[in-house]
This record gives structure tokens, sequence and C-alpha cells, in this order.
């Protein structure tokens, strides 16, 4: 039984658009907005824990692959990615700042850093995919 070769550029195009944004997530979700963080100390859980990262990778990873069968179905990548973030991360972010002690920053970032995750997986996909 042997793997499709779309099915390997599949799996290659969504692994590396999760191993980059993860450098972009960090990037966004950290080191522009850090100092932010500390504005409401209450609403975040304590800093580590290896456990959340993991699992935050695995939230990642699937919005990616999910992202990337959803360009496979004839929808164009980099439309795809900005609709998607309109319909999805921007909302819902803007939500968390309405309702959260979230200073405005932190939602700017984790937005930006949202449409930068899902414009790389539009990128990849369209150079490795189709």
């Amino acid at each position: 039984m042997s793997i499709q070769p779309s099915v390997i550029l599949t799996l290659g195009a969504i692994a590396l658009a999760t191993l980059l944004a993860s450098f972009t997530d960090w990037l966004f979700m950290d080191v522009l907005v850090n100092r932010y963080y500390a504005t409401a100390p209450e609403i975040w859980r304590p800093r580590g824990g290896t456990a959340r990262i993991v699992v935050s990778q695995v939230i990642g990873t699937v919005a990616t692959a999910a992202f990337v069968v959803l360009c496979l179905h004839r929808v164009p990548p980099l439309h795809a990615a900005v609709l998607v973030w309109l319909a999805g991360a921007l909302p819902v972010t803007l939500q968390n700042v309405q309702w959260m002690k979230l200073h405005p920053a932190i939602g700017a970032s984790h937005a930006a850093g949202w449409l930068v995750r899902l414009l790389i997986a539009a990128l990849l996909t369209r150079l490795i995919l189709l």
C-alpha cells in the first residue's frame, strides 16, 4: 500500500505552514505584546506549561490543515485566507477584546497573527499544491 504523492505534498504543506506559523505566532502572540499582558494579570494562566503549548500547537495545526483542505476545493488560497480571517479569527478576537480585560494591542496583534498564519498556509498551498 503506497501513499499518493498528493497526500504527501498536502501533509508537507500543512507541516511547513505549521512550522513557519509557530514562529509568527510566537512573534505576534508574545514578543510584540508581552508588556501588555501585565495590564490584567488575573485573566492569564501562570506562565510556562509545556502541555498548554503542545495543545496550542495542535489547535493551530488543525486550523492550518482545515484551511489547506478548503483551498484544495477550488477556493483561491489568498481569497480564502482573507475570508476565513474575516469570518473567524477577526470577529472572535474583537469579541474577546470587547468582553475580556484584553489590551487592544493584544487583540490587534493576535488578529494580525492569525491573518499571517492563514496567509502562510495560503501561499504554501498555492506554491506546493496548486
